[in-house]
């Protein structure tokens, strides 16, 4: 059971004896009339859980350093369970797929793990986990910043949750208990809106940027190459011969790894400009790598906090991410009336539609889809 004491420096105290064990957790609350009213409702859903073997010490004192130790005397109350642990089966369930991720994907779905999953579920029976749990947790997630915005997007949310729905299900069938998220439905996910830059604002921004990362940025905005390609680009990928950009690796969080979809390994032509611009950059040339930055691969923090966002803010240009480089380059090469299955293979999609479905107003503007052409004619013939 449990109680409530006043320490001697007038605080609030939860005094505890569960599995044979005294926790004592302080508080910061002194002991005022209200606080110890507070206190006591906190007293009564803990004594409630204590008496239904529904405890969970995190819930109340997620910072406490005895959470490990509580955890470990609930799981010895029931050795012989038939079920798992989460945290136990999260753990394997990890290392049974990791051979199939990418490093960096890896990182991602560990980080996932400790930082989101286990923290909330670790210490339940994997057969307990229910979709209200799921539910609850996902609320938690949404909540406001003090500043309004949301602290996570749809996005992310739906990412931290995949994994415990696959966890979930895989349990379900191999320790053949109900599996109850099948009504789990994911959050919508927002296209994020793109925000490229108009030649102008191409040539405002090169003017400002650092004469030795002028080339680095042409390339960007003349290619459409995603950060981690460029990053990742080698000699050995430039083709001079054939005036070809062979897209084959990416460089995230330090490592060389694979395109990431069999349509973003592709071949990139060089327009005279890039063909002089990889020429000159070529005498230059003292490492491997055609990007880089003490003698090291260029690494996403490093472009965007040094070089992106100062430049930016030098030329007077609104705040947008480093990727609207890609959408630039999709949107000037539109203007510039290209054809969109060129285009479309430049940028390493699988086919137009996802071309048309983001830059739908750009397209329009560029092959004058709204009607003004045929009202031209129609007047020219007379027949307005």
């Amino acid at each position: 059971m449990a109680h409530i004491r006043i320490r001697p420096n007038g605080r609030i105290q939860f005094d505890l004896h569960i599995y044979g064990q005294r926790f004592r957790e302080g508080t910061k609350l002194m002991a005022t009339p209200v606080n110890i009213k507070k206190a006591q409702a906190t007293l009564k859903k803990i004594n409630a859980e204590i008496a239904l073997e529904t405890f969970q010490y995190r819930d109340y004192f997620p910072e406490s350093k005895k959470v490990a130790k509580f955890e470990t005397l609930q799981r010895t109350k029931d050795p012989d369970r038939l079920y798992p642990f989460f945290n136990d089966y999260a753990n394997e369930w990890f290392d049974r797929q990791k051979a199939k991720w990418k490093n960096s994907y890896k990182s991602v779905m560990r980080n996932t793990l400790d930082s989101y999953l286990i923290p909330e579920f670790g210490n339940i029976l994997i057969c307990d986990i229910k979709l209200a749990n799921l539910d609850y947790f996902r609320e938690s997630l949404t909540m406001i910043k003090k500043n309004g915005r949301r602290k996570l997007t749809n996005k992310r949310i739906n990412g931290i949750l995949w994994p415990l729905i696959a966890i979930l299900s895989l349990a379900a069938e191999e320790y053949d208990f109900p599996y109850t998220m099948r009504r789990y439905k994911t959050l919508k996910e927002e296209r994020a809106d793109s925000n490229p830059l108009t030649a102008d604002e191409v040539q405002c921004f090169l003017d400002a940027a650092p004469t030795e990362w002028n080339d680095y940025f042409k390339v960007r905005f003349w290619t459409g190459m995603r950060s981690c390609e460029v990053h990742g680009l080698r000699w050995g990928d430039v083709d001079f011969n054939h005036r070809l950009i062979r897209i084959r690796h990416n460089w995230v969080n330090g490592e060389l790894g694979d395109v990431k979809t069999p349509k973003s390994r592709r071949e990139l032509k060089m327009c005279d400009t890039l063909h002089a611009l990889f020429n000159r950059l070529k005498t230059q040339a003292d490492s491997e790598f055609v990007f880089t930055h003490k003698g090291k691969p260029l690494d996403n923090h490093f472009v965007s906090k040094q070089l992106w966002y100062p430049i930016l803010k030098k030329a007077g240009l609104v705040p947008r991410r480093p990727y609207e480089t890609r959408h630039t380059a999709a949107v000037l090469h539109i203007a510039a009336h290209e054809n969109p299955l060129y285009i479309s293979h430049m940028l390493g999609h699988s086919d137009t539609r996802l071309l048309f479905e983001v830059y739908a107003p750009y397209v329009a503007n560029a092959s004058r889809q709204d009607g003004f052409a045929f009202n031209e004619m129609m007047i020219e013939r007379g027949i307005a």
